[in-house]
């Protein structure tokens, strides 16, 4: 889960659901507010950029002697 105490317009929480994170954000002007939840919903509609099978799995390379 992705916390951003200080939302503004939303980038956070727009990465956040396009990475399929949970998201909280506080924003304290109601304009702000706005947009950010609009700009939300939008990528939540969207869908996310990575399906959970096709993350990326870590490799680390091994040392050559």
């Amino acid at each position: 889960t992705i916390l951003d105490p200080f939302c503004g317009s939303g980038t956070t929480g727009v990465a956040a659901v396009q990475m399929g994170r949970k998201f909280i954000g506080i924003e304290r002007d109601p304009g702000y507010f706005d947009i950010a939840c609009r700009r939300i919903e939008q990528a939540q509609a969207q869908g996310t950029l990575l399906e959970p099978d096709a993350a990326p799995v870590p490799e680390q390379a091994g040392l050559e002697l």
